[in-house]
Formats: C-alpha cells, structure tokens, sequence
C-alpha cells in the first residue's frame, strides 16, 4: 500500500475524532449549535424526490438548479444498524465557490439524534457546510447508527443568493442476509453514469477529492470475524493521500463482520487521477473467501 500523506492523514483523524466525539459521551461539547426544523426559504420553493429534487423550476423542463443524490439508495444497515452513504451535490457552474448545507433532521431522529458528515476537507455533527467546486459539484459521506429503518429526506440548501434547496430521499433497510460479494458507491454523479466524479479545485473546496462507501457482504457463517478491505490501485491513484477507514459513528476498528456476514468500510482519497481500479476484500477466516469489484473515477466535469 502506497504510504499516506500526513497532511490527508492528519485530516483523516481529525475527522474521525469530530465525529466520534459524541458517542464517546461528549455529545453536549461536540454536537454542533441546535438547528430549528428546517423549512423552505422564503425566496426559493422545495421540491422532493428521490435524490434528484430541487429547489427551482417550474415543471416546464427546465433544468433543476441544484440536485442532490445519495448512493447506495436503498441501503442496508449493518452491524448496529449501521448506515454510510455518500451525498453528492450537483449545481451550476455559475456557483462555483457557494456554500451548501446539508443535513437530515429526518435521519437525526431515526438514529438517535445524531448523524455524521465527513469528507477529506470537512466534519460535521448534524449538519454540514460543503463548498461548491468550479464544476458546481461538492460531496460529503452521511453516517449514522442505530438508526430506524425507512425512508429519510435529506435536505441541501444553498446558503447565499438564490438559496435554492435539494431534496433527496436516503431509504435504510434493516440488516439481512445479502447476496454475497463487495459494492463501491457511489456508481454515479448526476448525469455521469460512468462512476463517481472527483470533486474540488481549491483549498476549501478540495483537490480532486474522492469520496466512497464499500459495502462487503458474505455468508453468515462468519459472524463476528474480521474483514478487510483494500486496493493499491485505487489508493495508487490519490498522489494527495488515500486511505480506507470504518465509520466513525458504530464503526468497529479491526472491521468486523456482523451476524448477517455484512460489514462497511468508508474512503477517503485527495488529488486523486481518473480511471478505474480494483478493490479486494478478504475475510479473515474460514476458507478466507475473498470478493473484488470495480470501482471508477471519472474527470471533474459539470453533471447537472
């Protein structure tokens, strides 16, 4: 494995400590200033959807100002009703360098009160700001645990002029036995198909950041044994740094399989270069059964 930079390392853990701080006990000290049921702008209307909503347009084709879309969606908890998914924002061009909030009082409620944001640039309990790249693109990991299945709204609102608001609709479904194998997500930006498309261009927006959530499924013989994850290619292609890590909230570190033989790993990669690259997990005991699959960076490039 390619040694990490210290610099994304350095992020990494902080990140990890920011979020984990609250179930450590000390939610009263990280937990971020208390947010009032959020709502529409008075200057801006609300559509909801499945994670490609907006807030503008009329319903005469014109093309959404900002979406937001979740992946995996539907996704199936582990562990201790664990749920990781990425968020990608997807605006204009024309709002390169614009600060988008994202949060879920929906998903807050189901898991107890407290979700995580993450990303390689930021952290957040509850809530987050993400910075829009030159392309109108921004991306941010969602986590909670012991979350209630079903369905949550997850809201990113624009905070400057014209604070439009995306809608989207993140799906849990409780833990159970899955089909076995590993999945990377997201496996696509707003209108690239292709994979997920690197995010940022400055230092508050990031460097060609890529962001993913790797879901590993097996029989359920091997629960509560160990499992890992890796890719040299993948952490190869980061020259800013990469690294793969458990959640943050009800992660568990060495990665464990939970009753259902599920376990899900997070990523994290800077300054990251196009193209597709393998990902082996390897279960740690047994017959060592070991899964691969493809996951694909594609080019920052406009996607809405």
């Amino acid at each position: 494995m390619a040694p990490m930079s210290r610099d994304l390392r350095v992020r990494i853990v902080a990140l990890t400590v920011v979020v984990a701080l609250p179930v450590l006990g000390m939610s009263g000290v990280a937990t971020a200033k208390a947010k009032a049921a959020k709502g529409c702008h008075k200057t801006h209307t609300c559509k909801s959807g499945g994670g490609t909503a907006t807030g503008s347009g009329s319903g005469t084709g014109t093309p959404p100002a900002i979406t937001v879309q979740i992946d995996p969606n539907p996704l199936v908890e582990t562990g201790p009703s664990l749920g990781d998914a990425v968020s990608q924002v997807e605006s204009s061009p024309s709002f390169a360098g614009d600060s988008v909030e994202i949060s879920s009082s929906q998903l807050e409620a189901a898991c107890g009160g407290i979700i995580g944001f993450q990303s390689v640039t930021t952290a957040g309990i509850n809530s987050v700001q993400i910075i829009l790249d030159d392309d109108g693109n921004a991306a941010v990991i969602v986590e909670g645990s012991n979350c209630a299945p079903g369905p949550s709204v997850v809201d990113a609102s624009m905070i400057v002029a014209p604070y439009d608001t995306a809608l989207g609709t993140l799906v849990a479904t409780p833990p159970v036995v899955t089909t076995a194998g590993v999945a990377g997500f997201p496996t696509t930006s707003g209108t690239v198909t292709t994979g997920e498309v690197e995010t940022g261009d400055t230092a508050t927006s990031g460097d060609s950041d890529v962001l993913g959530v790797f879901y590993v499924e097996t029989d359920p013989v091997y629960a509560e044994q160990p499992v890992e994850i890796n890719s040299d290619q993948l952490i190869d292609r980061c020259g800013g740094g990469a690294a793969f890590s458990v959640p943050a909230i009800g992660g568990v570190a060495p990665a464990t399989l939970d009753d259902d033989g599920n376990a899900v790993f997070l990523f994290f990669g800077s300054s990251c270069a196009a193209g597709p690259s393998t990902v082996i997990a390897d279960v740690e005991a047994g017959t060592h059964p070991t899964y691969t699959t493809t996951f694909n960076i594609v080019a920052p490039e406009p996607t809405i």
